[in-house]
């Protein structure tokens, strides 16, 4: 009977175990599937422009589009328009990645992408509405 008890016991551990580790790996799947498409969206809006980055940049901009993703909510997230980033905002985030990752300041760095992000938002649809005039 003692048996049996601590055999449920360590069943039951096992299982929510394996129900942690199965919510970290996809809690990190999705979290990697959505910085591939931000990546792909960044990739598009620089066009030619994204072979003047280096596989270091590249990764320096996965890193932060995952802290992003990881800090905000699926809404907030889903406003981030990565596509209208151009080359000078991309080396500015890049620069922002390097001191996220030696842990400077970590919140005031992503409140600086954040507002890099949106600016190149509000830059692109004031392009789009000056040029319907013309």
């Amino acid at each position: 009977m003692i048996g049996e008890r601590l055999g449920d016991e360590v069943l039951n551990e096992r299982i929510q175990t394996d129900d942690e580790s199965l919510g970290r790996r996809r809690y990190l799947v999705t979290k990697q599937r959505a910085v591939e498409r931000s990546l792909e969206r960044w990739r598009q809006g620089l066009k030619a422009d994204w072979h003047l980055l280096s596989r270091d940049d590249v990764a320096s901009m996965a890193f932060v589009a995952g802290e992003l993703w990881a800090t905000l909510s699926r809404d907030e997230w889903e406003q981030m328009h990565f596509s209208k980033l151009g080359l000078h905002e991309t080396r500015v985030i890049v620069a922002h990645a390097d001191r996220l990752r030696h842990g400077a300041r970590r919140e005031e760095t992503l409140e600086q992408v954040m507002r890099l992000i949106e600016q190149a938002r509000v830059r692109s649809e004031q392009a789009m509405r000056g040029g319907e005039g013309g």
